[in-house]
């Protein structure tokens, strides 16, 4: 079953990446088989496992009952950079400002003032309700998270 899955992948990546030239190639394209990727179905246990081992790749071969079409999937694990956010310091200022002169100062009580005015890019009311109480909530702030899913 090993030597079929191996030829499976080996032909995918020579049609997706070129056809091998030499022996020596030939190997190294094996020695990361068994190093580097999973190759099986994605229901095996191994699937799981090989995700909770970190396995940079991971290739599946299965069938659509509905189209009557085999499928391939492969999943390349890399880093991924991503900027979060980031709001202008006066921004923030300037809208716990006006919370505070608005609910202090005209004793305005409508709690949903700012859910219903929420503005995307100054994250409005993530923004309001991070306040110091009594104008936001109170902060909670946790260690990182780490969520596997499988």
């Amino acid at each position: 079953m090993k030597a079929y899955r191996y030829a499976v992948k080996l032909m995918y990546d020579q049609a997706s990446l070129g056809e091998v030239t030499d022996y020596a190639e030939l190997q190294q394209y094996f020695e990361s088989y068994d190093n580097d990727c999973y190759i099986g179905l994605e229901k095996d246990p191994g699937w799981s496992e090989a995700i909770l081992q970190e396995k940079p790749t991971l290739f599946a071969l299965g069938y659509d009952m509905i189209e009557k079409l085999y499928t391939g999937r492969v999943l390349t694990k890399q880093p991924i950079i991503v900027k979060v956010g980031e709001l202008n310091r006066e921004a923030v200022r300037a809208l716990w400002a006006s919370l505070n002169l608005e609910l202090l100062y005209f004793t305005n009580d409508d709690d949903e003032r700012y859910s219903i005015q929420a503005h995307v890019t100054l994250l409005r009311n993530l923004t309001v309700q991070s306040a110091d109480p009594p104008l936001g909530y109170p902060v909670y702030a946790s260690p990182l998270i780490r969520v596997v899913t499988y």
